[in-house]
């Protein structure tokens, strides 16, 4: 499928400002069933200097300078790539004793994985409610990832919050309602609990063309023998070609589209618009 991404953000502010250096992280996080066609970012006020870097966990990062006041900043991202249909659950567990929970990440494993494994948002409800929808699934570890997304989606009401960072898990947990990075963050520490590694994802989802578009998020789970696999709890589906990855983190707040400071006394606003398309 060839899918066709255009994403507009602009910052209006009341009077000049002077713009400390921005991080823009809206460059796809390429893999196996996920290539480039084609990718322009223009940027207004034109940058004095502009860099591509590769962040600590493999993100590629965009990072402008500006040398000049403005009264706007305009970012305007066109992305055009072709994803590949796969089968998310087409890999063998293994070691085999990893397809049931709980169960350990080797030594190797585990010294790459620790930061993925911290629970320290883990309360009483969110261990009770995660150790339930294991044994509904017999603790089986695919089967618990399902039933997961499935209890995200059957329970909790969505709510589309474009600006602020994910909630604490156990807010969305308690008040049934939430984002798609609310219900990530939660789909995260549920995982936490059964000892499995994840992290945040933000990108894109294709639904339709009729469809209206914002940013999406999701999260990705290290499964032995299958490496990092994307469940999305707001879709209820395991990721496959409908899915664009911008960035993976163990940080969600980090990984924001644009990120960066102005100086000067100014209100600022700020207006998004995502338009995601099937172009084939």
């Amino acid at each position: 499928m060839d899918i066709s991404i255009t994403h507009h953000l602009k910052y209006e502010y009341s009077n000049e400002v002077s713009l400390d250096p921005h991080t823009i992280y809206l460059f796809p996080r390429l893999n196996e069933s996920l290539s480039l066609k084609k990718f322009k970012l223009d940027i207004f006020p034109e940058p004095s200097q502009i860099y591509q870097n590769i962040d600590l966990e493999g993100n590629i990062q965009t990072i402008s300078f500006f040398n000049k006041k403005t009264k706007s900043l305009t970012f305007n991202a066109l992305i055009e790539v072709e994803t590949i249909a796969f089968n998310p659950f087409d890999f063998v567990f293994f070691p085999f004793e990893a397809s049931k929970l709980p169960f350990i990440y080797s030594q190797n494993e585990l010294l790459i994985l620790a930061p993925y494994l911290e629970n320290k948002n883990i309360t009483t409800l969110i261990d009770q409610t995660a150790r339930a929808i294991a044994s509904e699934s017999g603790w089986s570890t695919a089967n618990f990832l399902v039933n997961l997304s499935n209890y995200i989606n059957r329970n909790f009401s969505y709510l589309i919050r474009e600006e602020g960072h994910p909630k604490d898990p156990e807010y969305t947990l308690l008040h049934k309602i939430g984002s798609c990075r609310d219900y990530s963050v939660f789909f995260i520490a549920c995982c936490h609990v059964m000892g499995l590694a994840a992290r945040f994802v933000s990108g894109y989802y294709y639904s339709s063309n009729l469809e209206k578009n914002h940013l999406h998020a999701w999260v990705e789970v290290y499964l032995p023998g299958g490496g990092w696999r994307a469940f999305d709890p707001t879709q209820n589906n395991a990721v496959s070609n409908l899915h664009i990855p911008i960035a993976a983190s163990l940080f969600p707040e980090k990984i924001g589209p644009v990120a960066g400071n102005f100086r000067g006394k100014s209100n600022s606003v700020l207006s998004t618009e995502v338009i995601v398309r099937n172009i084939e």
